[in-house]
């Protein structure tokens, strides 16, 4: 489907449900299922990542607060000079494994998710330092007009059919029509499942598979 409005959704609902009034299902009830979508979408898929820019940092403070970037996890940080791109990646450790594990530098190495916080360890040697964290987050607003658009910074536009199997299936729960609401439901999870292994998950390739082979052999068939 690509790009949708609420608009495209709430008619493509009422046209799989062949509800055309609005007396069962009003907008402002088909708007508050897509809504409910969009966020569900961003925490089962974890769809939305953003990098969070964290400057001038003090060097005495190894916990840093992220509240208010709505986050749902952090999947990676970097300890970088300046505003240069890129950086030194840091290893995610577990909470106690902090003050056990070896120190080769002074620059922090090892982070952990606290919540909303971020903890480091060790502290730097610098007066201040900065850091880009690359978090998965939930949805930083609501969808209030049925004219507006699926925020494609929130959520890509892979993930936006998603938005309206969800609203089909819990429209069709409203109505109690309970196998389209199973069948529009199952299309729903199987789909981000899939969804957020191609676009999302991030795994490096092994060696193996940019090496060359040191021979060739043709095997008798």
């Amino acid at each position: 489907m690509g790009t949708l409005t609420v608009t495209n959704i709430i008619n493509n609902v009422r046209s799989a449900l062949n509800e055309t009034a609005t007396t069962m299902l009003s907008d402002a009830e088909l708007t508050i299922l897509i809504n409910d979508g969009y966020k569900d979408i961003c925490a089962k898929a974890l769809a939305y990542e953003k990098k969070i820019t964290k400057d001038n940092i003090s060097a005495s403070q190894k916990v840093i607060s992220l509240v208010g970037e709505n986050i749902a996890r952090i999947n990676y940080v970097e300890y970088k000079s300046g505003t240069t791109e890129g950086g030194k990646g840091m290893i995610c450790v577990l909470p106690q494994a902090v003050g056990h594990i070896p120190i080769s530098t002074n620059a922090p190495q090892f982070w952990f998710q606290w919540g909303e916080y971020l903890v480091l360890e060790p502290l730097p040697d610098a007066a201040t330092y900065d850091l880009a964290v690359y978090a998965t987050c939930y949805p930083s607003a609501v969808l209030v007009a049925t004219s507006a658009d699926l925020p494609a910074s929130d959520l890509p536009a892979e993930f936006h059919e998603d938005v309206y199997y969800f609203t089909l299936a819990f429209a069709s729960l409203k109505l109690k029509r309970w196998a389209d609401a199973a069948t529009a439901y199952n299309r729903y999870i199987v789909d981000i499942q899939t969804k957020r292994v191609q676009y999302i998950m991030k795994q490096a390739d092994i060696r193996m598979t940019h090496e060359l082979p040191e021979s060739v052999t043709i095997g008798a068939q």
